[in-house]
């Protein structure tokens, strides 16, 4: 009877021993499973940060071109400003000018 028991007792053990290996097994395939997850994860979102990364460059890029570009353009528009007045004053000393060279001719006659 008690030899019985003591195989009974063993059998169950056994079992249970078996069972917790089939769970180890099972712990270590997820545990492998979310490891090949996270390197492939590690491994787009590297080539995402330097997609960023090297976007990131050609915006700091285009933004000191554009700011050189700005800086020039604010000097050719003084510089234009400059020149209209220049040319408005001239018109207008032309103008003076014709009107008094007329204003004398008509007089004369």
């Amino acid at each position: 009877m008690e030899t019985r028991k003591a195989r009974q007792t063993l059998a169950e053990i056994e079992a249970r021993h078996h069972d917790i290996i089939k769970l180890e097994k099972s712990i270590r395939e997820l545990h492998d499973m979310f490891m090949d997850y996270s390197r492939r994860l590690v491994e787009s979102q590297g080539e995402m940060v330097d997609r960023i990364e090297y976007h990131d460059k050609n915006a700091s890029a285009y933004i000191d071109t554009a700011t050189q570009e700005t800086r020039r353009a604010v000097r050719y528009q003084s510089k234009a400003r400059k020149k209209r007045v220049f040319i408005l004053i001239c018109v207008a000393v032309l103008a003076v000018l014709l009107v008094i060279i007329i204003g004398s001719w008509v007089g004369l006659s």
